[in-house]
């Protein structure tokens, strides 16, 4: 008796083992960030602050260095030690402006000389409306240039593209040798900084910086305001509460970052307490020369402040105090810590439903390959997307397949779809054998292509035969045709196999015809462009033949056996003689009739053969027939009149026919044959037929 064994089922086994391990996993990691978090809060508040410490000295010692060094540049050059009269260089004035352009921090740059003349370029964003009337400045934006010159002010207001209007003048009593950062740059001899005042100019507070010229007679200055420096200041703040002070060495506040909109959802009440203990820190900084770090409470939250004073810049020692709350600094961990708790929760919800999700999505992977595979049987190789997978196994699955794809798709352009179709269809037809059928063949070659190839690189040659091929593979493939094989620069096409086609005289014609006209089309943008073209040769003839699989049985071909692909070769050689394009037997012209504009052309024996055959020339499709009346009229008479022996009277009317078209080369033929048979006469029994004594 067999024994039953009890199992469970594939997705049970894998959601009880997620449970079993997800939700220790959870619970401890859970625990250890807890800890973590923890002792890294207070490392991480200390690495931020200091981290802003560092960003706001940075901004006041090698922000202004910056500019002092573009200062110090143009006190050592040419243009500001120039002894001309300021009123007339222009160049000074462009110097000053392109440097406001480059420093956006800088209000104004200017430059007194000792014998009291001054050049000063500003933006006039910073002048209050009363000094805008004053100076009759345009609105928008601009940069007011002013210069002072023997007791007379002029000044000028250049627009941002360069333009400046006329110059405006008045007396003034202004000397900038009383200014601060004249009196301290002359007494230092090199860069200085002046403690906060009120600029002569605007009146605004700020610092301003002076550089001595390299001579000696003057000075370069920079006014910087404190509001843009507070605004600026702004930008370094760490969390929307914080508050930044930067005082001098008089313990006075001169810059600090604006506080936040009182309208504001996380805006902070106590805002002026905690300016105020800064204000403090400051002064206690200053008396005791040390870094103050500690915690206050302002308003029922705690603020860590730190105070320390910065290195000595230009000569000047500015203390900078910072007060961020502790709640917005461990605001991202205690978010972490609520997230990691909802983590924890879901975690095995998400393992049991990992499961499922996980055979989905290998379902749809196997079916996505399932359906590819499926649509590559079809030989529809247009989803060249490879199915994407995480699954080791089913991504080679599916490089397999590409491969597999990309071989076919290969394959597919050396043999004909229809034949693959058949045969996957039918394997058993794969075999070496075949069935007789109708079938039309076409042969084309090119005219003179051996002189061609001697006179053209190998390289050249076979790219242009590419494109040859493919403009006439092209026209033959639309029309149903199956190219059996290329043949140096000659093709070989057949129709109505693999599969049956009712109509494949017809679309023999048509491709013919339609490949006649790449050709032509192709050898036309050759010649355009100093090439030269192809002249392609065709021959048509339908018959009976032997199609099928020929050859061994490691290694068979798809062709056909029979006479009529000879007769097609034959057909395309008689080109040569009578100078036409295509050629075709009667048994292709009879069956088309009524669909083709047809012109018999010849009835002749070839060479080697005694079968009679007539050649007809395809001229278009029935639709143009009326283009060809006139000109077939005379030939037909001309070829009746050729038949029945009466050479004079053929003779005249193939002149005729070549009157209506001069380019004719089967008139030019019957004329010189016509000639030669008045002249030596006609052979026995004649009946119009002509014995080929060429190819």
């Amino acid at each position: 008796m067999k024994q039953s064994r009890r199992s469970i089922s594939f997705s049970v086994t894998i959601l009880t083992l997620m449970a079993l391990i997800v939700l220790p996993l959870a619970v401890a990691l859970l625990w250890l960030g807890w800890r973590s978090v923890s002792s890294l809060e207070r490392r991480g508040t200390d690495q931020r602050v200091a981290a802003l410490e560092v960003a706001v000295e940075r901004f006041m010692t090698e922000g202004l260095r910056t500019v002092v060094s573009v200062g110090q540049t143009l006190a050592d050059g040419p243009s500001f030690n120039a002894t001309e009269n300021p009123l007339i260089d222009e160049e000074r004035r462009r110097q000053l402006i392109a440097m406001l352009d480059r420093h956006s921090v800088v209000q104004a740059g200017f430059v007194g000389y000792g014998d009291g003349s001054f050049i000063y370029a500003g933006r006039l964003g910073s002048y209050s409306i009363a000094q805008r009337l004053e100076f009759d400045a345009p609105d928008g934006e601009a940069i007011i240039v002013r210069i002072i010159a023997e007791g007379r002010e002029s000044w000028w207001f250049y627009a941002p593209d360069g333009s400046h209007g006329p110059a405006k003048e008045r007396l003034t009593d202004f000397d900038p040798r009383t200014r601060p950062w004249y009196i301290d740059a002359m007494k230092a001899q090199g860069p200085i900084l002046t403690q906060p005042y009120r600029f002569a100019q605007t009146e605004d507070a700020g610092i301003s910086a002076g550089v001595p010229l390299r001579d000696g007679h003057g000075v370069v200055g920079f006014d910087f305001t404190l509001s843009t420096l507070s605004q600026l200041l702004t930008a370094y703040k760490i969390t929307s509460n914080s508050v930044i002070m930067i005082g001098s060495g008089q313990g006075e506040v001169d810059i600090q970052s604006e506080p936040c909109a009182a309208d504001a959802p996380d805006c902070l009440p106590g805002d002026a307490a905690v300016r105020d203990l800064l204000r403090q820190s400051i002064v206690d900084a200053l008396a005791t020369d040390k870094k103050i770090d500690r915690e206050v409470q302002v308003s029922g939250r705690t603020y860590r402040i730190i105070t320390h004073r910065m290195q000595e810049t230009l000569g000047q020692r500015f203390t900078i105090a910072v007060a961020v709350p502790l709640s917005e600094l461990n605001a991202d961990s205690r978010i972490l810590l609520e997230r990691a708790a909802g983590a924890a929760a879901v975690a095995v919800l998400l393992a049991i439903l990992a499961a499922f999700i996980a055979s989905i999505l290998v379902s749809r992977s196997i079916a996505r390959i399932a359906v590819k595979t499926d649509q590559i049987r079809q030989l529809d190789f247009s989803d060249q997307t490879p199915v994407q997978s995480r699954i080791t196994e089913i991504v080679r699955l599916s490089d397999a397949v590409e491969r597999m794809r990309e071989g076919l798709e290969i394959f597919g352009r050396y043999v004909s779809k229809d034949l693959v179709h058949q045969i996957m269809r039918s394997p058993s037809t794969s075999g070496v054998g075949g069935i007789r059928r109708e079938i039309t063949v076409m042969f084309t070659d090119i005219e003179g292509f051996s002189l061609l190839s001697e006179t053209m690189e190998p390289e050249l040659l076979t790219s242009r035969l590419s494109r040859y091929f493919e403009a006439l593979g092209s026209a033959i493939s639309a029309n149903r045709g199956m190219i059996d094989k290329y043949i140096g620069d000659s093709i070989m096409a057949f129709w109505n196999a693999p599969e049956p086609d009712p109509d494949h005289i017809a679309n023999a014609c048509r491709g013919a015809l339609q490949a006649a006209a790449a050709g032509r089309e192709l050898s036309e943008k050759w010649r355009d462009r100093g090439r030269p073209g192809f002249r392609t040769r065709f021959g048509l003839h339908t018959g009976p033949a032997v199609v099928g699989n020929v050859g061994a049985r490691e290694r068979i071909n798809y062709t056909l056996v029979g006479q009529v692909a000879n007769q097609a070769s034959r057909l395309e050689g008689m080109n040569k003689v009578y100078g036409t394009e295509i050629l075709a037997s009667g048994e292709v012209a009879q069956p088309t009739a009524g669909l083709f504009v047809w012109r018999h052309i010849d009835r002749v024996v070839a060479v080697g053969t005694t079968e009679v055959h007539d050649v007809h020339e395809p001229l278009g499709e029935i639709a143009s027939a009326p283009e060809h009346a006139a000109f077939l009229a005379r030939w037909n008479a001309a070829r009746d009149a050729y038949v029945a022996g009466r050479f004079d009277e053929a003779l005249a009317a193939f002149r005729s026919a070549a009157a209506l078209r001069e380019e004719d080369a089967p008139c030019r033929v019957f004329i010189d044959r016509c000639q030669a048979l008045l002249r030596d006469g006609a052979p026995a029994g004649w009946d119009g037929t002509w014995h080929m004594d060429r190819k």
